[in-house]
């Protein structure tokens, strides 16, 4: 009986019962702490990108604004090329 026993406990079935407990450990642990953290570390990782999503917003704002400004500028320099060339057509046709 106790050869029995002993042969339990160091054999299959004594390696099988350390594995549930060990299974068991990671388990708790798993979901005790780790994935407390995990779901914190997501968490945090989506505020940091709709701040990165914010911001860029803004930037892409200032970007089309000084776009248009360099177009403004743009056509007025066009327009007084445009008189410029309209005043030396004058000028060489006086002469």
């Amino acid at each position: 009986m106790e050869a029995t026993l002993i042969s339990m406990a160091t054999g299959p079935f004594g390696a099988l019962a350390i594995m549930i407990l060990i299974l068991g450990g990671i388990y708790k642990v798993a979901t005790t702490q780790a994935f407390p953290l995990l779901k914190e570390y997501v968490q945090n990782q989506q505020k940091n990108v709709e701040a990165i999503l914010s911001e860029h917003k803004k930037d892409r704002e200032t970007f089309e604004s000084a776009i248009a400004q360099l177009t403004k500028r743009q056509e007025n320099i066009e327009q007084e090329l445009g008189e410029i060339k309209t005043d030396i057509k004058s000028i060489k046709g006086k002469s």
